[in-house]
Order: C-alpha cells, then structure tokens, then sequence
C-alpha cells in the first residue's frame, strides 16, 4: 500500500461530499421528521461510504471486490436516504442514480488530471496527489452539472402527481449507474480506463446526453402533474357551474310554484269536493315529481362534497340511474378543497359512467358514510355491475376507457395515502364497491405542527 491511511480517508470523504451534500442541499425541505435528523442521515451516509471503501481497499485483491463495495455502498446510501426523506421512492431513487453517475465522472476526471500530473503517485493509489485533483475534478464536473440539475430536482419534489410515473422514472438513471459500474470494474483497472482522454470524454458524453434525458423526463412529469391540476380545477369549475344552474332552476321553479299555487288549491279543492281519493293521491304524486319535492336541497354540510354529489346527482337522474346519498361531512374538515372535489369526482364519476354503460333495467349508484366522532372520514360508493371487470397481475382493476389502470382510481390511490388512509376497490356480484378510510385529524395535526 503506497499510501498513508490518513490520505485515504481524506480522499474518500472528499469523494462521497459532493454528492451527500448536493443530495441534502436538494432533499432537506422533504426530510421525514426533522431537518437535524436529515442532517444526521446523512453524516451516516459519509460515514458510512469511508468505511467500506476502507475495508474495501485494505482487502481489495480484484475488481470484483470493488465493485462489490460500490454495490454495498449504494445499498446502504438509499436505505440512510429513505429513512431521512419523506417523498416518492422512485423520486429518491431517481436522485440517487443522477448525482452518483456524477460522481462516478468526477472520480475519473480527477485520476486523470492526476496520471497527467504525477503518474507515478497516481499508481501508488490515494495518495495526497488524488485529494488534490478530486477537488479540481469537484470544481470542473460535480459543481456544474449538480447546479444544473438543482432546479429540476427541487421542482418535482413534493409534487403529488402521478405517482405511477416514477415506479418506472427512476431505472432511466439506474441503467446509466450500471453502465458506470460495468465501465469501470468489467474490462479490468479502473486506472487503466481513468489514464485515457478519450475514455473521459466519451463518458462526459455519456453523462451530457443522460442528463438530457433526465431534464426531459422531468419537464414531461411536470406538464403531466399540470394536466391533471387542469383536469381537477376544470372538474371543480364543472360541479360549481352544475350547482350554480340547479340553484337557479331550483328558485325559479318555487316563485313558479308559488305564483301557481293557487291554481293548485282551486284543484284540489275540486278533487275533494268529489271525494276523488285516488284522484288526489296521482295529482300530489305528480306534483311531487315536477317540482322534485323527494330530491333534497342539501346533501350535506360541506359545500364542496355538496356541489360534487348534486352534479353527479343529475347526471345519474339524465341518464336513468338511480342515485342514493346518505353521506355526512361537516364544512370545516382537515381536507383540502381540491383534493375532496377530486376525490369524491373521481369515484362517482366512474359509477356514473360505468352505470351508463350497463344494459340494466335498474341502475343504481350509492355513496354513503362521512365524518366519524374518531377523528376518521370513512364511505363507500357503489354501483351496479353486471360484467366482471378485469384485473391485471397485481389485482388491480383496469381502466374501460383506456389500456392500463385508470387515470382517476391511481389520483384516489394518492390522494388517500396522502391522509394515510386506505381505499379498496372489489367486486360483487352484480355490483363493484369502493371503500375508503382517511384519518383527517392526523392530517390536520401535522399540518399545525409545520405551520408551527
């Protein structure tokens, strides 16, 4: 060994700093619990990466010992880092392999500057020759591409969306990471690979057009999350417009109702005068229908849910399908406006719509449940079903109006697990049920401890 192990231990810390440093500088606003014990972490993380790539280099006899020290690395850095950080794991996972493939290019950058420098020192290993160059390579490489890609990283955090997206974002940097790991430990000395231009070159290449990809992948993610906020503010707009022309109807029709009121009593004056019993039941059956004396004002105390259950209400009624609420929820409930109205819409839309589809005599849709005493928002929507609807190999059901899963059953998915509850989707003969479970106390009580 021609080099101190106080020189390796230096030139491995200021190998793995870059990249624990720019991965907190980007994650810490997402940390789990706290900020300091991100930080903490992450000091695990650096700790953690020098002492295996000691152990590594005190028994390192072939390249497969360093690739394996490289594997465990990244084993342990992702598990440090889904402990700190509370967000998508694909999310994270897609952070990691970016700015490790950085790395990767930093390391070789910096023995080359070092070959070209003092081959002889270079050779020898980590001596104080490569704690010298792996800053210059820090300063040239990491601090550039790191700086770019920033802006993107911080864009998508935090960022519900779609979160079937990145179960599959993230093997776009893991490929690139595996290219890394065959380059440099496959074909023999990673020293031997560092000692070329050519070879830095065509890798600088290779992490130029990689972070492309990664900025195109990220901009698509963003329009795709845009869309679907349209998608919910178009569809809250929807209700409110709905329920906004029924209230009109509803107020025209009684300053009708009273303006004809009289001509309804001369009526059934005349049916009682005849002691027509019948008579009178049909006419105040009638009456009844015209004037939707059985459909209630108010389906409930919170205007949002309101809105969102008389517009499916009358879209069931349109179309023939029989529509039953029996749902509770007061106004002032720890659920943002927005996700309700999405939430509520997504599902009633799809009983509605899969209802119209059905060649049934008897349509029916029911949502029933709401706000618990226990702090829980707890019901259930079901409809009539009479085709079996068909579930992929994880036993999710798939979409009617497209290939692959549902748009909306994937936003309730989110939306649910955002207020750590649960939602289950099955099927009965005959009809298809959805149940979900939101323990909104928890959510508001996080939500006064941040602002806190």
């Amino acid at each position: 060994m021609g080099y101190s192990h106080a020189e390796f231990i230096v030139y491995s810390t200021l190998r793995s700093a870059p990249i624990i440093f720019f991965a907190f500088l980007m994650l810490r606003d997402r940390a789990r619990r706290s900020q300091k014990l991100a930080a903490v972490c992450f000091t695990l993380m650096g700790i953690s990466w020098v002492a295996l790539s000691y152990a590594g280099a005190r028994i390192m006899h072939n390249v497969r010992i360093g690739a394996f020290v490289e594997i465990m690395q990244s084993i342990i850095l992702v598990t440090l880092l889904l402990i700190a950080i509370k967000d998508h794991v694909g999310k994270l996972l897609f952070v990691f392999f970016m700015l490790y493939t950085i790395g990767g290019l930093t390391s070789l950058t910096g023995k080359y500057i070092e070959i070209k420098w003092n081959r002889e020192l270079a050779y020898r290993g980590y001596c104080w020759t490569a704690s010298v160059t792996i800053v210059l390579a820090v300063i040239i490489i990491f601090v550039p591409f790191g700086l770019a890609i920033y802006k993107d990283i911080v864009s998508i955090l935090g960022k519900e969306g779609e979160s079937t997206v990145w179960k599959y974002c993230w093997l776009v940097p893991a490929a690139f990471y595996l290219f890394w790991m065959q380059n440099l430990y496959h074909s023999g000395s990673s020293l031997e690979c560092a000692s070329h231009l050519t070879n830095v070159l065509y890798l600088l290449a290779i992490d130029a057009a990689s972070f492309l990809i990664y900025h195109m992948i990220i901009r698509m993610v963003l329009e795709h999350n845009k869309l679907l906020e349209v998608r919910a503010v178009n569809q809250t707009l929807a209700v409110q417009v709905m329920e906004y022309n029924d209230l009109s109807k509803r107020i025209r029709d009684a300053r009708k109702t009273k303006h004809d009121l009289r001509h309804h009593i001369a009526v059934l004056e005349s049916i009682a005068d005849n002691r027509d019993e019948e008579g009178l039941r049909r006419y105040i059956d009638e009456f009844r229908k015209i004037h939707r004396l059985d459909e209630p004002i108010a389906f409930c105390e919170n205007m949002t849910a309101n809105a969102v259950l008389t517009y499916f209400s009358h879209l069931a009624a349109n179309q023939g399908t029989e529509f039953r609420a029996e749902f509770s929820l007061p106004e002032e409930i720890g659920i943002g406006k927005s996700d309700l109205a999405v939430l509520l819409g997504n599902l009633l839309e799809n009983a509605v719509d899969a209802c119209a589809k059905q060649d049934c005599e008897h349509n029916l849709v029911t949502i029933r449940g709401g706000f618990r005493s226990d702090g829980v928002v707890a019901f259930t929507v079901d409809n009539t079903c009479l085709t079996v609807p068909v579930q992929n190999a994880k036993g999710r059901y798939m979409s009617t109006k497209h290939d692959g899963e549902g748009l909306g059953t994937e936003s309730v998915r989110d939306i649910v697990a955002r207020y750590n509850g649960l939602v289950n989707f099955s099927y009965e003969p005959g009809m298809f049920c959805v149940s979900v479970m939101m323990y909104v106390h928890a959510k508001m009580d996080a939500d006064k401890s941040e602002s806190i």
